[in-house]
């Protein structure tokens, strides 16, 4: 369905080098309902099984299911949402009962506080429970993107008074994947938007255009015809389900390990997400991991393929010894700036908890008119700033110097395999390069209208680690994100929060009244009694996991190859943010969509399949 731009980056060249394989014939699954029971599940075979029903894997399988011949089951732990209105509704945010709350390890780094994260378990995966922000990549130019996409203006006459801008040529409007903007903002976001242009951050005419860096209205998975989330569920699931009798979702199910002959991948071991007894189910061509940056790599631990010593240590047959499984754990942490206002404007976000009335009020024009507050994502506004590190700060080559000088394997656990150092080499010095250039952002500036501002760090250095330490699949596994280990990071922090401290500074923003709240305060002002801060504050995940099963050569450490092939075994591909080498510059749900279109196509081209 895509198609790679002439131009591409580094982090696509990583992702899009295709190469020929062969076709295969389908097999039919008998007719019956699309949510199938595990009963039901195991007395069928599949041509596909899918492993996670997140946005990537609904968005192949949908595209697999185009061929009527083929059949597809996915199995995804969560179960079907209900429609809540904490999901559907922006100002009714967060679903919290989709939320799979894991527990970090203590970090070293963070005053050895354990930190609680986590993933969605949901059918539609991220895209259920995210603050649907909606950015491609800077740097991940893809020709033909917008056919996965559906972009609805908003009113021009609002669009003008708002200062949203966009580029029609590179907006999609016929793809399955909805996207708008809210139609309301909070006054208070025109102080944030004018103070950033007052200290030089640059109005980005679309950031879906190729480069992101600067201030814009932020994009929103928002069908603009009901006003709510246009989730994965939804544009690749709901919307062609009663014409794809071979289409399967087993709900509320986890896969316990990869079942193989010899090096072949079989099909999948599974088991009800609450407990019980194990069953199977094969598939005649492949199988397909989605279950996230977290879960694929404990899927494939637990299925033999990993790290030889700690699959010896469990007792699990090693099909495949790859160190790199599970190591490479990246994440977009965040750091919350508390504020208070002497004459802050209102309304603000805060108001829909503060003030009764005008929740009411506010919800109220929702229900009835599909306008309002309750259009924008519940604590968010409706403007950010991504920033590269040149944006940030004039001593980024100052930085990027200390960065380059430093030893890579201290960024990196101390028994880290040589292959995964050697990746990590490369990486390293590519994340480098962005730092001195002006294609990436390091991080992304926001102020929610209300009593805290947002910095969100993208490009970290250090990296952690996913492993199990059961063989239980319903047991987390060990999370271990090593955030800040490498100071490196703490450098830009530094850097963004001190860009942060000046945005609010600003004669706009400085009408306001702000003030910053403890810990933070005017008193810390040195860049050591901010990194001391820094380390008490800093949340090591945006629920961004990824970049666990790295697409890299495989003495680079990588797990997959330019095709999402697993190293060493046949029939298996990885398909979720665990692929990536390192992390993007902004959200990932964009990015996702796309890359599940890519997959589609390659798997397709290999298995000579139709196309609606």
């Amino acid at each position: 369905m895509l198609c790679s731009h002439s131009h591409v980056s580094r982090f696509q060249a990583f992702i899009f080098l295709l190469a020929a394989a062969e076709g295969a014939s389908a097999a039919l699954v008998p007719w019956h309902a699309s949510v199938v029971s595990r009963q039901e599940a195991g007395n069928n075979t599949y041509d596909f099984i899918i492993a996670g029903g997140g946005i990537a894997g609904l968005t192949v399988a949908d595209r697999l299911t185009e061929d009527p011949s083929v059949s597809v089951l996915v199995v995804e732990a969560g179960p079907f949402d209900q429609r809540e209105e904490s999901v559907l509704i922006p100002g009714a945010y967060p679903p919290f009962q989709y939320f799979n709350g894991l527990e970090s390890v203590p970090q070293e780094a963070l005053g050895n506080r354990s930190v609680g994260t986590i993933c969605a378990k949901v059918v539609g995966g991220g895209s259920v429970v995210n603050a649907m922000v909606y950015l491609r990549y800077a740097g991940y130019l893809i020709r033909r993107w917008s056919e996965g996409e559906n972009f609805t203006k908003p009113d021009g006459d609002f669009a003008a008074r708002a200062n949203i801008s966009w580029d029609d040529s590179v907006r999609g409007t016929s793809g399955p994947v909805k996207y708008s903007y809210p139609d309301y903002f909070y006054p208070g976001s025109a102080n944030w938007w004018n103070a950033a242009k007052s200290i030089g951050l640059p109005i980005v005419k679309d950031p879906e255009a190729g480069n992101n860096l600067g201030i814009f209205w932020t994009p929103s998975v928002l069908d603009a015809t009901t006003m709510t989330r246009s989730d994965a569920r939804l544009n690749h699931y709901e919307n062609i389900k009663v014409s794809r009798s071979n289409y399967h979702i087993l709900a509320s199910t986890t896969v316990s390990k990869v079942i193989f002959n010899g090096t072949r991948a079989m099909g999948v071991e599974y088991l009800a997400s609450g407990g019980g007894d194990t069953a199977q189910v094969y598939a005649t061509k492949e199988v397909i991991l989605a279950a996230g940056g977290v879960h694929t790599p404990q899927i494939l631990q637990l299925s033999g393929i990993g790290p030889q010593a700690l699959l010896n240590d469990l007792g699990i047959a090693v099909i495949q010894d790859l160190p790199g499984v599970g190591q490479n754990l990246q994440d977009q942490s965040t750091l919350t700036i508390p504020w208070t206002f002497t004459s802050n404007v209102t309304p603000n976000s805060g108001s829909l908890d503060s003030n009764a009335t005008y929740n009411a009020e506010q919800r109220g024009l929702y229900d009835t008119e599909r306008t309002g507050a309750y259009t924008i994502v519940r604590s968010l506004s409706t403007n950010i700033g991504q920033l590269s590190l040149r944006l940030v700060t004039d001593d980024y080559a100052a930085i990027a110097a200390e960065a380059r000088s430093r030893d890579p394997a201290a960024s990196l656990p101390s028994d880290v395999d040589p292959t995964v150092l050697e990746g990590y080499k490369k990486q390293r010095e590519l994340i480098i390069r962005q730092f001195e250039g002006q294609d990436a952002a390091v991080g992304t500036l926001h102020w929610g209208t209300s009593s805290s501002s947002l910095i969100y760090h993208l490009k970290p250095l250090s990296r952690g680690t996913v492993n199990i330490n059961s063989t239980d699949p319903l047991a987390s596994p060990v999370l271990d994100y090593r955030t800040a280990t490498d100071p490196i990071d703490l450098a830009i922090y530094v850097a963004l929060f001190r860009k942060n401290r000046e945005l609010f500074a600003a004669p706009d923003m400085a009408a306001l009244g702000p003030a910053e709240a403890s810990p933070f305060g005017a008193q810390v002002r040195t860049d050591e009694e901010i990194i001391a801060v820094l380390r008490q504050q800093i949340n090591p995940s945006n629920a961004h996991q990824c970049c666990t099963a790295a697409m890299l050569p495989r003495n680079l450490g990588g797990v997959v190859d330019s095709e999402w092939n697993v190293h060493g075994v046949e029939g298996l591909r990885v398909a979720d943010t665990s692929y990536w080498p390192f992390q993007t510059s902004g959200a990932p749900t964009a990015t996702t969509y796309a890359s599940g279109e890519k997959l589609a196509d390659v798997i397709k081209r290999d298995y000579n399949l139709t196309s609606l």
